[in-house]
C-alpha cells in the first residue's frame, strides 16, 4: 500500500475500445468523416492548381483514403516515416510499446494525435512545394470565422466600451468594479468557441460600475461545473503585477483566436499582464487549432472591410493589437512538444525546454479540450478528483500557476465537489451529456504549491 505522501497512481486513460465512450464514437463516426472532409478539400484546391500539382494532388488523396479505409476497418496502427520529423520517433517508440494497437483499440488521446501527424506526414511527402505546406483545414477556418461577423463586431464593442472607461490605475488597489470585469473577460476567454455571445452576462458599463452585475455574473456561472475564478483573482490581485508575463497556450482559430487575443489586450491594458506569450502548434492540427498562419489571416480577415463593415470598434482595437505586437507586449512562441502524442504528465522529460521556459511565467493559461485531455493525461479519474492531482506533475509542488479555460467534450473531468453535484448534473444532461455537448465548462486553477 502507498504511504500517505506517495504520489497518486495515474489511472487508466480513455481507450477507443471502450464501449459507449466518447472516444469509441470518434474512431467510429467522426474520424471518417474528418479524413472525408481532407479529401475533399484537396480535390477542391487541386481544380485550380496546374498539372503538376494535380497529379501530387491525386497521390495525397490516394494516401488518405487508405487511412480512411483502415480506420473503418479497425487496422492496426503502423508506424511512421520518420524522414518527415525528429518528433516522429517518439510516435513509433509510443507505438512499439503499446504493442497491438488498432484504430478502435488503442489510448484515444494517442490514436487521434497520430492521425493527424500521419496526415501532416503525407502532405510532407509530396514532391511539389504548394503541398507540403498545405493546411488541409485553412478553407474550413477562414469560412467558420467570416461567419462570426456579429460576434467579433459586438465583442470589438464591449472591449473597448469598457477598458475605455474603466479605472484601472486609479487606486493601487483593485476594485469591486476591476474583479468583475476580470470574471466578464475571463468568460469570454472560456465560451470563446461559442459564437454566440448570449452565453456571457453581457454586463453594460453602469452595471460594471455600479456593481450591479453580480447576479448576471453568477447566472452565467451556473455551468461551469469546477469554478476557480475567485482562487485566480485572489492570486493575481494580492500579487505585484510588475514585469509578469503570462502565456496562453491556445486552441482554436478563427473567433475563439480572436476572443483569445481580446482578452490578452484586456490583460495587458487592465495592468494584470506586462506582456503575453501566446503558444501554436507548428503545423496543422486537430482540424482548427491555431498555427502561425492563422495569426496572420486573422489579422487579414479583421482589417478585410468586406467581411467586417463595421469599423467603430474594430478599427480602435486593431491599433491597439498591432501596437503590442510592435512592441513586444504580444508575441507568438511555437514548440515541437505541443503536437507530440506525449501527455503534459511528461512535459518535463520529453517538452525540450517548454517547462523550463513555462517555469519563467506567472500564469499558464490552456485553452481548449485537448489542452485540457492532455494536462489531465485523457484519465478517468473521478470527478471529483482534484484538478491539481489530476494534472500530475505540472501540480503540486511544481511551482506552475496553471489556468485551464475548457468546454467540456471529452469524458474526462476532474475539480467537482462532490458526487452531489455530479448526480445534479446527471439529472440536468443524462447520462454523460454534460462532459461531451460543451455545454458545461471549467474555470481550473492549481497554483503550484
Amino acid at each position: 500500500m502507498p504511504s500517505a505522501t506517495s504520489p497518486p497512481r495515474p489511472v487508466a486513460a480513455v481507450w477507443t475500445s471502450d464501449s459507449g465512450s466518447m472516444a469509441q464514437q470518434t474512431a467510429i463516426a467522426r474520424w471518417p468523416n474528418i479524413v472525408q472532409g481532407m479529401i475533399d478539400d484537396v480535390e477542391k484546391t487541386a481544380a485550380t492548381t496546374g498539372p503538376l500539382q494535380q497529379d501530387a494532388a491525386r497521390t495525397i488523396v490516394q494516401s488518405l483514403s487508405k487511412m480512411k479505409d483502415e480506420i473503418a476497418n479497425n487496422q492496426a496502427l503502423s508506424p511512421l516515416d520518420a524522414a518527415y520529423g525528429r518528433d516522429i520517433g517518439g510516435y513509433n517508440t509510443l507505438l512499439a510499446d503499446g504493442g497491438n494497437y488498432t484504430w478502435h483499440a488503442s489510448p484515444w488521446l494517442f490514436a487521434e494525435c497520430y492521425m493527424y501527424r500521419r496526415v501532416a506526414t503525407i502532405f510532407a511527402a509530396s514532391p511539389e512545394p504548394f503541398w507540403k505546406t498545405y493546411d488541409v483545414f485553412k478553407r474550413q477556418k477562414d469560412e467558420t470565422f467570416a461567419k462570426s461577423r456579429t460576434a467579433v463586431e459586438e465583442l470589438a464593442m464591449r472591449y473597448i466600451n469598457a477598458t475605455d472607461q474603466v479605472g484601472f490605475a486609479s487606486s493601487p488597489r483593485w476594485s469591486e468594479e476591476q474583479k468583475m470585469l476580470f470574471i466578464e473577460m475571463t468568460q469570454v476567454a472560456l465560451w470563446g468557441n461559442a459564437t454566440d455571445l448570449s452565453l456571457l452576462s453581457n454586463l453594460s458599463l453602469d452595471q460594471i460600475q455600479g456593481l450591479q452585475g453580480a447576479e448576471a455574473i453568477l447566472k452565467s456561472r451556473k455551468n461551469i461545473v469546477d469554478d476557480d475564478t475567485e482562487d485566480v483573482w485572489r492570486y493575481l490581485s494580492s500579487t505585484p503585477s510588475a514585469d509578469r508575463r503570462i502565456d496562453i497556450v491556445l486552441d482554436n482559430a478563427g473567433f475563439e483566436f480572436y476572443t483569445d487575443v481580446v482578452y490578452a489586450a484586456y490583460l495587458l491594458r487592465s495592468g494584470i499582464a506586462q506582456c503575453i506569450k501566446f503558444h501554436v502548434k507548428d503545423m496543422p492540427w486537430f482540424v482548427s487549432d491555431v498555427t502561425l498562419d492563422d495569426v496572420d489571416s486573422l489579422f487579414q480577415h479583421l482589417e478585410n472591410h468586406e467581411i467586417f463593415p463595421d469599423r467603430r470598434y474594430l478599427d480602435p482595437l486593431l491599433r491597439q493589437l498591432h501596437e503590442y505586437f510592435e512592441t513586444g507586449k504580444m508575441s507568438i512562441r511555437q514548440h515541437p512538444f505541443w503536437t507530440t502524442a506525449y501527455s503534459f504528465h511528461a512535459m518535463e522529460d520529453e517538452g525540450a525546454g517548454i517547462f523550463k521556459s513555462l517555469s519563467c511565467s506567472s500564469l499558464v493559461i490552456f485553452k481548449g479540450d485537448l489542452n485540457y485531455r492532455k494536462l489531465t493525461r485523457d484519465g478517468l479519474w473521478p470527478h471529483t478528483t482534484s484538478f491539481a492531482e489530476a494534472i500530475g506533475p505540472l501540480g503540486k509542488g511544481s511551482g506552475l500557476k496553471i489556468l485551464a479555460l475548457r468546454t467540456n467534450k471529452a469524458d474526462v473531468c476532474v475539480g467537482l465537489e462532490s458526487e452531489e453535484h455530479i448526480t445534479r448534473l446527471e439529472q440536468e444532461a443524462p447520462g454523460s451529456a454534460w462532459v461531451r455537448n460543451g455545454k458545461y465548462a471549467v474555470i481550473s486553477f492549481s497554483d503550484g504549491r
